[in-house]
Formats: structure tokens, C-alpha cells, sequence
């Protein structure tokens, strides 16, 4: 078992790898791995997240080289969405000329508490969730099979798993981090549809955007060849946000046998120095205090 250490957000995170599988034993597995109004908003640094080659060689995230190799498919004819998938995130306005928000005056207010009044919840220690989960630039594996596909994070040592039985949503569904998933396939893309998200102390990126429990995710997911996994995602959440928004992200196909694991409260030095929004109390953030001493001086990397 391979261990590394690093920091993110000043927690220091013990990292190992194997529990995720052991949560989700009982799956099948038939495929080959292979504006409105708005509010002034932080600066924060241009990438999204702290140390993105999660500490290992060979991260495949540069410039294809040689030919497109075709999608595979499991046995029933599906696109194989299984592997490693790193890369691609982002925030939720990065593809919004300007990157100003929609907000609804509860949005602004929202946001505003996210970044005077409360820390960052991954710095102390609460789960990633939807659909901080699908923006941040972190390892996944995705394991498929007919009537279920799981995806495994890195961060925080968490999983999910969709139904792909043809089943609905619950009619009162408790509230989760992750929500309530159901899916279907539309041709070669899986749409996975999530309600039931938690509205309170979680994020919607890594800077600090909200959502709240009205959140209606629809996430569709392609596999357009062997290296390259595309989400094209809309979040609606008439509480906080005039109008759907739309976001994009590509990762690449991975060689890593899987992901790590993370145990966030495990030797947390730093919880002492955690401060409200984007910064600790000595007013820099804690992952990458370099980059937003840089991202205070320079309009472009500023994101709203």
C-alpha cells in the first residue's frame, strides 16, 4: 500500500489506497477498466484545485498523441464508461461570459455568508457532495454495470452509485450530500438526474459558490473515445439562481490502478487557522497561499 501526504485547504490528509472498492463488493462488474442581481465576489487562484497530479508520475494529462482509439463497450453494447479519470474541472461559472452568476437576492446572500461567515466545508472535514464533486480536479473511477454505475472520489474517500434500473426518484427523499440518482441512457450518453441535495454547508466548487436544497442536477456523461470522458452539466436551483446554468468538463483516461483514499481529519494541523470564505485568518488561502497572492493583483484569474 502506497501512502503520500499533502495538504489542502490546511488539512493534512493521510493517504492510502483500497477501502472504496470494499464499500461497493456486491457490484457486478461487466466492463473492462480501461445578470440578475449579483455580488462582488473573491479573487481566487486560476486553478482548481491544490496539487492536481495527486502525487503520482505519469499523470496522463498532456497533448494526445497517436490515433483516436474507439470507445469500448460492455457486453450489452454500452459505452464502457469505466477507469481512472482525471482533470478537466473547474468552476460553475467558467463558462459564463464574465463569470457573473445569476443570483436571486437569497443567492447573493448565500454567497456572501460562504465567504465572510463560514469556512470551506472540506476543511473541516465534510464530504465533497454534488456538484463540487464533478468540478473539482481530482481522481475518480467510475465501475460500471447493467443497473449500476458507481463513481469513486479520491477526495475524501467517498463514492456514489446511480440507478440504472429504470427506478425513480423516492417521493420524500432525505436529504443528502450527494442526493438521490437515478439514470438512463440516451444513445451513448448516460444522463444521471439528482435531486435531494443538502443546501447547507456545502459548496458548489472549490471557490465558494452555493446552492441550496432546490438543486436539480442533470448530468450527461459520454465517453467520445477511449481516452475521454465528457460531462456536460446543468444545474438548476431557482433559489439562489435566475436561470439554469451550464458547465462542461473533460478528464483523461488514467493508467493508475485506482484511486487513493483520504482521511481528512487524520493529523489536521492547520484547523486552528481555518478563517471564513477563501482565506485563513491570516488572510491567504491555506492550500496555495501563492496563487492568490498572484490572483489579487491580476483581474484575469479573478472568478465570480
Amino acid at each position: 500500500m502506497q501512502i503520500r501526504q499533502f495538504i489542502y485547504r490546511g488539512s493534512r490528509l493521510i493517504v492510502s489506497c483500497g477501502v472504496l472498492l470494499a464499500a461497493l463488493a456486491g457490484l457486478v462488474v461487466l466492463c473492462v477498466p480501461a445578470s440578475a442581481q449579483s455580488a462582488p465576489e473573491a479573487a481566487a487562484p486560476s486553478g482548481a484545485s491544490a496539487n492536481p497530479d495527486g502525487g503520482r508520475r505519469g499523470r496522463n494529462g498532456g497533448a494526445d498523441a497517436g490515433p483516436v482509439l474507439p470507445t469500448p463497450r460492455t457486453a450489452d453494447g454500452k459505452p464502457d464508461l469505466s477507469g481512472v479519470w482525471d482533470g478537466g474541472g473547474g468552476y460553475i461559472n467558467k463558462e459564463i461570459p464574465g463569470g457573473q452568476l445569476p443570483y436571486t437576492p437569497a443567492g447573493v446572500a448565500a454567497y456572501q455568508y460562504n465567504m465572510t461567515q463560514a469556512p470551506d466545508p472540506q476543511s473541516v472535514c465534510i464530504i465533497v457532495g454534488q456538484p463540487r464533486a464533478d468540478m473539482d480536479n481530482r481522481p475518480f473511477e467510475i465501475v460500471q454495470s447493467p443497473d449500476r454505475v458507481a463513481f469513486l472520489y479520491e477526495r475524501d474517500a467517498t463514492f456514489r452509485v446511480i440507478r440504472v434500473d429504470g427506478s425513480s426518484h423516492p417521493a420524500d427523499p432525505e436529504l443528502t450530500f450527494f442526493g438521490d440518482a437515478v439514470a438512463k441512457w440516451d444513445g451513448d450518453t448516460l444522463v444521471v438526474d439528482v435531486t435531494a441535495l443538502k443546501g447547507d454547508k456545502v459548496w458548489s466548487d472549490n471557490v465558494g459558490h452555493p446552492h441550496s436544497d432546490q438543486t436539480h442536477l442533470i448530468e450527461r456523461w459520454s465517453r467520445p473515445d477511449k481516452n475521454h470522458l465528457f460531462l456536460d452539466l446543468t444545474i438548476e436551483d431557482p433559489k439562489y439562481y435566475t436561470k439554469p446554468i451550464h458547465v462542461t468538463r473533460t478528464s483523461r483516461l488514467q493508467s493508475w490502478p485506482g484511486v487513493g483514499e483520504e482521511a481528512c481529519d487524520e493529523n489536521n494541523v492547520d484547523g486552528a487557522h481555518l478563517g471564513p470564505g477563501l482565506g485563513t485568518k491570516d488572510g491567504t488561502r491555506g492550500f496555495d497561499k501563492s496563487a492568490v497572492q498572484r490572483s489579487a493583483t491580476s483581474p484575469a484569474t479573478t472568478n465570480q
